[in-house]
């Protein structure tokens, strides 16, 4: 399923927190921090969101190229789920030449 709903698109740039976890031959998840900007001289802090992935090109990629610390862009959908969790579920993750 493509995620591309184009009135709730996200995307985000961060290091995985967490090993990819596969749910099930159609399904993983990922934690992704993402760095908040800060002021000078003040502490700083991340986001983290879970990322949902069910497509099969996108699990494929993951599971051979995505490890922990690696910094990825990933581009989809903010949904609420049921049991009144966040996800960003996405169909595109590539990961970034960026040094964080």
């Amino acid at each position: 399923m493509l995620f591309n709903n184009s009135s709730n698109k996200i995307r985000i740039i961060g290091f995985l927190v967490s090993e990819v976890k596969i749910i099930n031959d159609y399904a993983i998840e990922f934690l992704i921090a993402v760095p908040r900007k800060v002021k000078k001289g003040e502490q700083g802090f991340n986001d983290v969101f879970t990322v949902y992935a069910n497509e099969a090109s996108t699990i494929s990629f993951a599971k051979n190229h995505l490890h922990k610390g690696c910094v990825v862009v990933v581009r989809g959908e903010l949904r609420t789920f049921t049991d009144k969790s966040v996800k960003i579920c996405s169909s595109d993750i590539t990961i970034s030449s960026q040094n964080k």
